[in-house]
């Protein structure tokens, strides 16, 4: 029985040392590619670092644009969450408002009981209290295209809370159509 003498040499080139080592793989790559033209490979790595040049420079231009975008949305969103603050501080629920779809609901549970009201009756705890210190620290913001879920921790006075609100985009404006509110005691 007569072997293949190329696969013969091959097998032969790819035997190992003692210690586990191939003895030529160099061998082993030259004979593969050497029917492959010279000219073919150097083409073919030029066209490649081509393609991976121009993809870096896109990408480069295109997270610029997402970042500027990223930044005008997160402003359009954090926009209604600065006029939350804002009524709160200055004790007036007018402020809000804008900020606020006109079927906005706001919940919390209280002793284990679901409470949900129009949003007008945080309009009107507003208008109902003094002016105060206030202030809000985001902890997420979430963006999927023209909605968004913002969590803030806030302080009304010496009043701590954990917000979350649901926004859509209205046209060019953000609208909060719904928060919910924990007591951070």
């Amino acid at each position: 029985m007569q072997k293949n003498p190329k696969q013969n040499e091959l097998t032969r080139s790819a035997k190992l040392n003692a210690d586990g080592s191939q003895k030529s793989s160099g061998n082993i790559v030259k004979k593969l590619f050497s029917s492959v033209p010279t000219a073919l490979i150097f083409s073919a790595l030029t066209i490649g670092s081509l393609l991976v040049s121009c993809q870096n420079s896109y990408s480069q231009n295109n997270k610029k644009e997402v970042m500027q975008n990223n930044q005008e949305q997160k402003d359009g969103i954090l926009k209604p969450i600065e006029l939350y603050i804002e009524a709160g501080r200055k004790g007036d629920g007018n402020i809000a408002n804008p900020a606020f779809a006109s079927t906005a609901t706001m919940s919390w549970s209280e002793n284990g009981v679901l409470k949900s009201v129009p949003i007008q009756a945080l309009f009107d705890g507003f208008s109902a209290a003094e002016p105060m210190e206030a202030s809000y620290k985001i902890t997420t913001l979430d963006v999927e295209s023209d909605v968004a879920i913002v969590r803030i921790e806030s302080q009304f006075g010496p009043d701590k809370y954990a917000d979350m609100f649901t926004l859509v985009k209205d046209g060019n404006n953000w609208k909060i159509i719904s928060k919910i509110y924990h007591v951070i005691k």
